[in-house]
């Protein structure tokens, strides 16, 4: 189940100082999640280690896409 990659991704950036290549990973595993496995998901997809990314100034292009690809659903 690729949502469930995608959380496991996101407990691991939500852990680390500079994930930028989780955040990468992150990314691409949203672009090819079905938004219908990512709604059955949505209680626990915790995105407030992203948020606090953004005010880290990490990589924020790619903090961006990832957010937008959540707004999806």
């Amino acid at each position: 189940m690729m949502a469930a990659q995608a959380l496991a991704l996101l407990r691991e950036v939500s852990r680390l100082e500079a994930p930028l290549e989780e955040l990468r990973a992150l990314q691409s595993v949203l672009q090819s999640v079905p938004l219908s496995e990512l709604r059955e998901q949505a209680a626990e997809l915790h995105l407030g280690p992203l948020f606090s990314l953004l005010h880290e100034n990490h990589r924020l292009e790619e903090l961006l896409k990832i957010l937008m690809l959540l707004l999806r659903f």
